[in-house]
């Protein structure tokens, strides 16, 4: 083993994961890999470096390949894999991963599987495991952006510890959790959790516009890009406000003044209706289409400026009734997409 395998993460240096995504379509170039970029993202924030993003078609000889490779070589100490976890036919990926471990550890399956299971019956069919070879720690995750994200979270706070341990951490479990040294231990523990679907809705509008200031036009199909916000928006960006949301029912009130009002019209991104956003807090997360994943960083803002709307009704709802968000999974969104939202829980602490 070289030196760079020798080091303990505990030392104090980042945690080093590489991110392996299995899919025949996405390698063949018949579909954009959103995982990859999803959990890229999701690590980045958590400041984590991430080695390597790469996407190999579900052949279990390549995965075993690949997998030695990433664990052999010491370059990194978490290995993620993503998709193949479940039972179709080209579901291999379980299989490719027990033929190289040295050891398993169910426990991260186990807690990933009974999180999974809590929001969707699909959980049960998972394979998904987890072990360790030589030394570095290996993780198989959903294939979908927001299962992939889901399912690393509710086993993040155990990761930091893990790779330490598998380094040769010696310390004994009590004192490492006491003296928090493991890189990311207290973020992870601290982080918000999200409990089951507390109400669900649809979206109505999705609204961009080329510049700040301006009044968003509403479009039939946008993307949303995780850590960015919505393509080809003024607002998307590496920062907290990255998407924000407006009530239906609110903007139904300021057009009992305003007949002609249209969506986007306070700046907005996205309308959503049958939701109540008064009762939202922050952490909390809405589940929009098939993929996307937005978190509430913020309700309301300051209006430096009194807007044309404000003016003509005596009232401008956006920076009391506005959410605004940052992009945890991207994907393609448009008007008619289911909306659930789910409430923040304070994890273990």
């Amino acid at each position: 083993m070289n030196a760079g395998h020798d080091q303990d993460p505990a030392a104090g240096r980042k945690l080093r994961v590489a991110v392996l995504v299995l899919s025949d379509r996405c390698s063949a170039g018949l579909r954009p890999d959103l995982s990859g970029p999803a959990l890229a993202d999701w690590l980045a924030a958590r400041d984590a470096a991430v080695t390597g993003c790469d996407v190999i078609p579900d052949d279990r000889d390549a995965i075993a390949a690949r997998l030695e490779g990433l664990c052999d070589d010491g370059g990194c100490d978490v290995v993620l894999t993503c998709g193949g976890t479940g039972v179709s036919p080209r579901d291999v990926t379980p299989e490719a991963t027990r033929a190289v471990l040295d050891l398993e550890l169910p426990g991260f399956a186990e807690a990933m599987r009974a999180a999974s299971a809590r929001l969707t019956p699909h959980a049960l069919i998972s394979r998904a495991l987890a072990g360790a070879r030589r030394g570095t720690l290996v993780i198989n995750l959903p294939g979908s952006p927001r299962a992939a994200v889901e399912n690393l979270e509710a086993v993040w706070a155990a990761v930091p510890h893990a790779a330490a341990k598998l380094r040769g951490d010696p310390r004994d479990c009590a004192t490492a959790r006491r003296n928090a040294t493991i890189p990311f231990a207290a973020d992870a523990a601290d982080r918000m959790a999200t409990g089951a679907v507390a109400a669900r809705g649809r979206l109505e509008a999705v609204c961009l516009s080329a510049a700040k200031g301006t009044v968003k036009s509403a479009v039939p199909v946008a993307r949303l890009e995780a850590g960015h916000g919505l393509v080809g928006d003024a607002h998307a960006g590496p920062w907290h406000r990255q998407v924000s949301l407006l009530a239906g029912e609110s903007v139904d009130r300021v057009r009992e003044v305003l007949p002609g009002l249209v969506a986007g019209a306070f700046a907005e991104n996205l309308v959503l209706r049958g939701l109540d956003l008064a009762a939202a807090q922050v952490g909390d997360r809405f589940e929009v289409g098939p993929d996307a994943v937005l978190e509430v960083t913020q309700i309301g803002k300051e209006c430096h400026q009194a807007c044309a709307i404000g003016v003509a009704t005596g009232d401008c709802i956006m920076p009391r009734e506005g959410l605004f968000c940052r992009v945890l999974a991207g994907g393609e969104i448009r008007p008619g997409d289911a909306v659930s939202l789910r409430r923040a829980q304070a994890g273990p602490r």
